[in-house]
């Protein structure tokens, strides 16, 4: 097999994850994004509000970037519609996140 093929461990995909958010009793899920195509970036997740004691599960954390909400890529969507998919995401919302990595200059 040859190196292109094999994974690197360190390698980003390899750090993705998935949390699960439910909906409190006032629809809301306790998400901020931030970032989106609109500023030039991927979307990011912001403050996670309390109202996200609602129910999750998964390491869930600000300034991760946001890949797929239930399954639907949202690389490359303004904010806009990014809340737009996650509204229509039915319970519960799965969101694949992965940490950002180090910047160099």
């Amino acid at each position: 097999m040859s190196k292109s093929l094999r994974k690197r461990k360190n390698h980003w995909t390899n750090k993705v994850h998935e949390s699960v958010l439910c909906r409190n009793e006032e629809g809301e899920l306790g998400l901020e994004l931030k970032g989106g195509a609109e500023n030039g970036q991927f979307p990011t997740i912001g403050a996670l509000l309390p109202a996200r004691a609602a129910g999750h599960s998964g390491k869930l954390s600000p300034d991760e970037l946001l890949l797929e909400v239930n399954d639907t890529p949202v690389a490359g969507l303004t904010t806009r519609d990014v809340h737009a998919v996650v509204k229509h995401s039915k319970d519960p919302v799965r969101l694949k996140c992965v940490k950002q990595g180090e910047r160099t200059r």
